[in-house]
C-alpha cells in the first residue's frame, strides 16, 4: 500500500516548513484532513460492529483510544514511516515520540497527522480497492490495540448466550422451588397442556393453559394449579407459581413429604438393627 500511495503523493510525508517555496498545496495537510475523517468513520463502524452491547459513551471512549495522536504516532513509527518524513530541523530527531511542544512544532502530533494523511493517500491512490484494503488493515491493527477489550466483550457475549431468558429463568425457578418443597422419591409433577381458545385481550394473540399434576403420596394425577400465558413455558411457570402460592396445599404436601422421610429413616434404622 505504501508504494502506490507514495507514487501518487510523493510529498505525502513532507512538512510545510521543510519545503521552501512550495507552500501548503504540496504537503500532507489536505490529506491529513481527509484521513482524519476516514479514521473516525472506520473506527466508529468497527466499534459498532464489535462491541454490540456497549453504550454510546463507552464506544466513544474506545474510538478516542484508537484515533488519538499518541496512538496514531505509535503506528507511524511502528511501520517505519518516520524514515520517509521530511521535517524542519527544529523538530530534531523525527524518530522520537514527541515531547509536547506547541501545536505547530509538536512532533507527536505531526506524526499522527502524517499517519492520517497516509490513510487518505492509500484510499485515493486505489479508487477501486483502496478503501477495502485500508479497512482490513486498520481492523487488524486496531484489533491488537483493543485486544483485551475485545476478549472481555466476547466473554460477556458468550455468558449472555448461555444464560436463559428472563421468562425461562423464572420458569425454572418456580418449578424447582415447587419440586424441592413437595417432591421426593416416587413423587412426580407433570405439566400438561389444557384445551382452551382464550386470547390476550390487548394483543389478540392465543393464550396457552398448562396444568401442574402431582402423582404420589397415594394420588394419581392430582391437579395442583393452572397457569395461562402467551407461551407454554410461561404458562407452566405460572402453574408452578400458583401452586406455591396455595399455602394450605403446600402445607399438606410438605407434611406428607416429612412423614415419608421420617418413615424412610425409621425403616432404615430397623433394617440396620436387625441386619
Amino acid at each position: 500500500m505504501k508504494g502506490s500511495a507514495l507514487r501518487s503523493y510523493p510529498r505525502l510525508f513532507k512538512h510545510t516548513a521543510a519545503i521552501a517555496g512550495l507552500g501548503k498545496k504540496f504537503n500532507y495537510e489536505r490529506l491529513e484532513w481527509l484521513g482524519d475523517a476516514y479514521l473516525e468513520l472506520i473506527s466508529s463502524s468497527l466499534i459498532h460492529q464489535t462491541f454490540t452491547q456497549l453504550r454510546a459513551g463507552p464506544c466513544s471512549q474506545l474510538r478516542e483510544r484508537l484515533i488519538r495522536n499518541i496512538t496514531l504516532a505509535e503506528y507511524f513509527r511502528h511501520y517505519g514511516m518516520d524514515r520517509w518524513a521530511r521535517l524542519p530541523d527544529n523538530f530534531g530527531d523525527n524518530k522520537g515520540a514527541g515531547r509536547g511542544r506547541s501545536k505547530d512544532k509538536d512532533l507527536l502530533k505531526t506524526q499522527a497527522d502524517m499517519f492520517e494523511a497516509y490513510v487518505a493517500a492509500v484510499i485515493l491512490s486505489d479508487p477501486r480497492e483502496g478503501l477495502t484494503k485500508v479497512v482490513e488493515w486498520l481492523k487488524a491493527l486496531w484489533g491488537r490495540t483493543l485486544k483485551e477489550d475485545i476478549q472481555k466483550a466476547e466473554a460477556a457475549r458468550k455468558r449472555q448466550e448461555t444464560q436463559p431468558t428472563e421468562a425461562e429463568a423464572t420458569d425454572g425457578s418456580a418449578k424447582q422451588r415447587l419440586s424441592v418443597k413437595i417432591v421426593t422419591k416416587g413423587v412426580t409433577i407433570d405439566y400438561k397442556d389444557l384445551p382452551g381458545e382464550k386470547k390476550d385481550k390487548n394483543l389478540g394473540l392465543p393464550l396457552y393453559t398448562v396444568g401442574a399434576y402431582l402423582t404420589g403420596y397415594g394420588e394419581v394425577g392430582r391437579l395442583l394449579a393452572v397457569g395461562t400465558a402467551l407461551s407454554k413455558k410461561e404458562a407452566g411457570q405460572k402453574a408452578a407459581e400458583a401452586a406455591l402460592q396455595n399455602k394450605r396445599l403446600m402445607q399438606a404436601y410438605e407434611e406428607k413429604k416429612k412423614q415419608y422421610m421420617q418413615a424412610k429413616d425409621e425403616n432404615a434404622f430397623v433394617s440396620r438393627l436387625w441386619g
